[in-house]
């Protein structure tokens, strides 16, 4: 028997079986509650549906055989379908099973647990110490309210690394993932991150570096940052970038973060410390639009700069964008169009803007009624439709049009990633890695047929 049970649901199930997104890295936020349950002696077992392949019936097989006290899912707003339905189930074979949502949506909408009537309690923010409260309670029957806000870690050192041990690492990417800070200062007008934590924390340099040497084995010394801004303590990255120079092994690792959180020395140190790729979230090609919309306050000239700072300390910089900003004009997309394909970026994003609830686009959406304060509930019950893609909206704003929003982004796709001389470049450098030349063919072969990338969600419906 098996006390704790902690679920990574799929989007949806198709007649029994999880539909995803990507799944290429493994679920961090719930590897690190059952890290903090595994510490405490309590017996806990991870399901990440998806990645697993794992239908309705073996995770509901899985749950009446182990008999767990309590279920914790972590959910996405995306992942609201396959966590309902998840929950409904489990529900419906055992009522005593208490089931607990936790995850990003649940932080930023903690009254759907009041509406949506499976679950038992709700989970908000960072869930570590807070799971592991709620489940001694109810082991001693003590009384819980139905929404519990998470206790914010501020010794990030003290929590134990992730229980990857848990998880069948075959599943997914031979590059590991780990996070290094939580927290984002930042109030990006279409990110819901806040709602989680926006108290910045750093865990120490060598506790990092322990961990890294911890995974070498298995990733052969290639990692992925996913912290939202990874360089956001400068003296963190030096202590960093030196204790691995210090180290005997040699470590190639990527991140995401800011133009306006690197210098010329940083990226120079992070170069010689085995940094090889950078992701900056960048949104426009407009500065106006950037600067006065998306309230990122660096300008094009600090880009162009910053890339080629990049390419001088041999770092792929990527660049991640977005389509349908409020006030968004025809003359806005094409700026950023044109400031792209006249860049020398490695990888480029692209998506079009998408109102998660606690983020100001929400709201924005709301006032436009793109969205109705209903709509959440209905499309976590599969009413409108299965699936995330083409049931969930984006936000157009009324100064675009939709259509040609999205023949623009397929436009800026293949405009980019089928230049002869990205072609070439890209055939270079994964002559060295059979694993990135299948990444990278497959990922062309996408962009012709589909204009977008194969990771793009999935199309496919229940007829």
């Amino acid at each position: 028997m098996t006390s704790v049970i902690l679920i990574y649901p799929p989007v949806y199930y198709q007649h029994g079986h999880p539909e995803v997104l990507d799944v290429s890295y493994p679920p961090l936020g719930i590897l690190y509650l059952a890290a903090m349950l595994e510490k405490a002696n309590i017996s806990v077992k991870v399901i990440d549906s998806g990645a697993e392949k794992q239908s309705l019936k073996e995770t509901l097989k899985i749950i009446k055989k182990e008999k767990p006290i309590i279920v914790g899912i972590s959910a996405m707003t995306p992942l609201l379908q396959g966590a309902v339905t998840l929950a409904k189930q489990i529900k419906k074979n055992n009522k005593k099973i208490k089931i607990c949502l936790g995850g990003p949506h649940i932080s930023a909408d903690p009254k759907f647990i009041n509406r949506i009537k499976y679950f038992d309690y709700g989970i908000t923010g960072e869930g570590e110490y807070t799971f592991l409260e709620t489940y001694k309670k109810i082991l001693n029957k003590q009384k819980i309210p139905k929404i519990i806000h998470g206790k914010t870690p501020t010794n990030l050192d003290l929590i134990p690394w992730p229980a990857r041990h848990l998880l069948n690492i075959n599943h997914y990417h031979k590059t590991a993932s780990l996070m290094a800070t939580r927290g984002c200062p930042f109030n990006c007008y279409y990110c819901s991150r806040p709602c989680i934590s926006n108290l910045v924390r750093c865990r120490s340099a060598k506790d990092v570096v322990d961990e890294m040497n911890s995974l070498h084995h298995q990733c052969g010394g290639d990692y992925l940052f996913q912290d939202d801004s990874l360089t956001i303590n400068k003296d963190f990255i030096f202590q960093f970038c030196h204790l691995l120079l210090d180290q005997p092994r040699k470590y190639r690792w990527a991140g995401y973060t800011r133009v306006d959180l690197v210098d010329e020395p940083m990226l120079k140190l992070m170069s010689q410390a085995g940094c090889y790729s950078l992701t900056f979230g960048i949104e426009s090609g407009d500065e106006k639009i950037r600067n006065h919309i998306v309230l990122k306050h660096f300008s094009n000239q600090q880009i162009i700069d910053t890339i080629k700072l990049c390419n001088k300390y041999h770092i792929e910089a990527n660049g991640f964008f977005m389509f349908g900003h409020p006030t968004e004009k025809p003359a806005n997309v094409q700026q950023t169009i044109k400031f792209v394909l006249k860049n020398d970026f490695q990888i480029i994003g692209v998506s079009i803007a998408t109102p998660f609830p606690g983020s100001k686009l929400w709201q924005y959406a709301i006032k436009d009624k793109i969205v109705s304060n209903k709509f959440i509930d209905k499309f976590a019950l599969g009413k409108l439709g299965q699936g995330y893609s083409g049931i969930y909206p984006v936000y157009i704003p009324k100064t675009l049009d939709k259509d040609w929003l999205y023949l623009q982004r397929k436009r800026i796709f293949r405009k980019f990633y089928l230049r002869p001389k990205y072609i070439l470049s890209r055939i270079k450098k994964d002559l060295t890695s059979f694993d990135r030349l299948k990444t990278d063919f497959t990922e062309g072969l996408s962009v012709l047929i589909r204009g977008s990338s194969a990771r793009a969600p999935y199309k496919k419906k229940i007829k």
